[in-house]
């Protein structure tokens, strides 16, 4: 996958998980800004991003109000614009850090109590991965479960204690397989419905900073 593709991947299913209308949104790590432009036209009120990588950020400017080219371990909320966020994407970016808890508690001190997160992690469960294990590899790929660039892995249990243990209520956590309906529906048939965490690449999660 080139370097531009990399960056412009985009999930529309966002928008069954959060209604962005009149909502000040944080994309953390926005790469180019593709998410945040789908909630954008969608009504969020400011859509703001945080992406490391200089060209991509670059191109997310086109798309969102406004973009902070900085590294998530040591963003503030003044270089965001000084205001908690309604609604904060963390879509394919924590898996990448080497602290993922850290970041994640610094963007879950730029959320206003009763505001959610949204997060999208690669599932390291998943069938392909297990029968990789078996055959005693693990590939290095550009992109996907096996992403040479990821540092840390969750399956399911992992990525919601990983929100819980940020302060954050989980209200749900959904697999994802694939953008494409048939691809979806194969995913679902082959795993037999019982047995789908186990064929879902990644996994949505839903999570409310409570109000205290």
């Amino acid at each position: 996958m080139s370097d531009a593709a990399y960056y412009r991947d985009a999930k529309p299913v966002l928008l069954e998980l959060l209604d962005p209308a009149g909502l000040r949104v944080l994309d953390a790590g926005c790469a180019a800004g593709l998410n945040g432009e789908l909630l954008k036209r969608a009504g969020a009120r400011e859509v703001w991003g945080i992406e490391l990588d200089g060209a991509a950020a670059d191109e997310a400017r086109r798309r969102l109000d406004h973009v902070a080219t900085a590294d998530l371990a040591r963003v503030t909320l003044e270089q965001v614009g000084g205001e908690p966020f309604d609604a904060i994407l963390a879509i394919d970016v924590l898996e990448h850090l080497a602290d993922p808890a850290a970041a994640l508690a610094r963007l879950v001190g730029m959320l206003r109590a009763g505001g959610e997160l949204v997060a999208c992690i690669p599932n390291v469960a998943h069938i392909w991965v297990m029968a990789n294990l078996l055959a005693k590899r693990w590939p290095q790929k550009e992109s996907g479960i096996f992403d040479r660039t990821h540092l840390r892995f969750f399956a399911k249990r992992d990525m919601v204690g990983l929100l819980r243990d940020a302060g954050l209520e989980v209200v749900e956590v959904r697999p994802y397989f694939t953008r494409y309906r048939s691809l979806r529906a194969l995913a679902l048939v082959m795993s037999l419905y019982v047995l789908r965490d186990y064929w879902a690449r990644q996994f949505l999660l839903v999570a409310r900073k409570p109000v205290r």
